[in-house]
């Protein structure tokens, strides 16, 4: 049962739906294509996605300079991608770095942004990132921002526990947007969600959670299979609760377990060149690794049927 919330801090679900996590296509010497990188996501939000996460783990966003990550923002926009349909990656170790990327953004009229916690130190205290999170929303100062944090501790190596999230939000209000938890198990995401989605914009980080994150509460999810499954996912989205929506979420289940066992980015870019057949969509960016042919033949082998269905 979902805990009510102070209506003066209820969301006011700037982000719904299926958002899409791209990944960053790039030239063989590992500059982006953002001619590309734009075409690709002109072409998700034809597909159903109603936002474009730019630069986050899908993105590679880690493997880019400062200067990179603004100059593929400046040159998505440019190509024609609106930012009110971005979310754009911000956090960094240093938040400094943080603060300057997160400027960037709404410079360009980029007002939601996900950041990482600072994510080198590990065990740190829930005073230390709250400290991280407000210095940030402080140096930054405009009241433009919408900030969602972004919990992915088997990545990162740094959880943000509800204490945490409860003291950015007394403190910060609508700056405070919202949360993509992309922990792996459900069991780890749905406290977070029954506490927070009335208050914030709750993305779970994975179609595999979509239903029962949507049924306590949250407003959409954040994917990066939806590089690949895109149209798949949003009918999803839009049959949730309907008689469709269990053969739906069958083949969701299904799309996923195709790519498991395989580095994701390597194995979704596998899957741009394929169905493009443009190889530099293989492309990445040490120290991430190309599949071998025999991984990308058998993901094709595997994938295919699901995507054709």
């Amino acid at each position: 049962m979902k805990a009510e919330a102070d209506p003066a801090r209820v969301s006011q679900r700037v982000t719904r739906g299926v958002v899409a996590a791209t990944l960053t296509p790039l030239n063989d010497e590992g500059s982006a294509r953002v001619d590309a990188l734009a075409a690709h996501c002109r072409g998700l939000l034809a597909l159903g996605c109603r936002s474009i996460l730019l630069l986050g783990t899908t993105g590679e966003a880690n493997s880019f300079s400062i200067d990179e990550r603004r100059s593929i923002l400046e040159g998505t926009i440019a190509a024609g991608v609106s930012p009110a349909e971005l979310i754009v990656g911000t956090g960094c170790c240093a938040i400094p770095d943080t603060v300057q990327l997160t400027k960037h953004a709404l410079s360009l009229g980029v007002e939601r942004v996900l950041v990482l916690p600072p994510f080198f130190y590990k065990n740190v205290s829930d005073a230390g990132l709250v400290d991280a999170y407000a210095r940030t929303i402080t140096a930054v100062d405009d009241d433009r921002l919408r900030l969602y944090v972004y919990r992915i501790p088997q990545v990162s190596g740094v959880d943000i526990p509800a204490a945490v999230i409860e003291q950015l939000l007394n403190r910060f209000g609508p700056q405070l947007a919202g949360i993509k938890d992309s922990s792996p198990e459900w069991t780890a995401i749905a406290p977070l969600c029954v506490r927070f989605a009335r208050d914030l914009d709750f993305l779970v980080g994975s179609e595999q959670h979509l239903v029962a994150g949507m049924e306590a509460g949250a407003s959409g999810c954040i994917t990066a299979l939806g590089n690949a499954c895109a149209a798949l996912i949003c009918e999803l989205y839009e049959q949730r609760g309907t008689a469709s929506a269990p053969d739906l979420a069958r083949r969701v289940k299904a799309a996923g377990t195709a790519f498991e066992g395989l580095p994701i980015i390597a194995a979704l870019k596998a899957f741009m060149a394929h169905s493009s057949g443009d190889a530099w969509w293989r492309n990445v960016r040490p120290p991430l690794t190309r599949l071998s042919k025999m991984e990308e033949e058998a993901l094709w082998s595997r994938l295919t049927p699901i995507v054709a269905a």
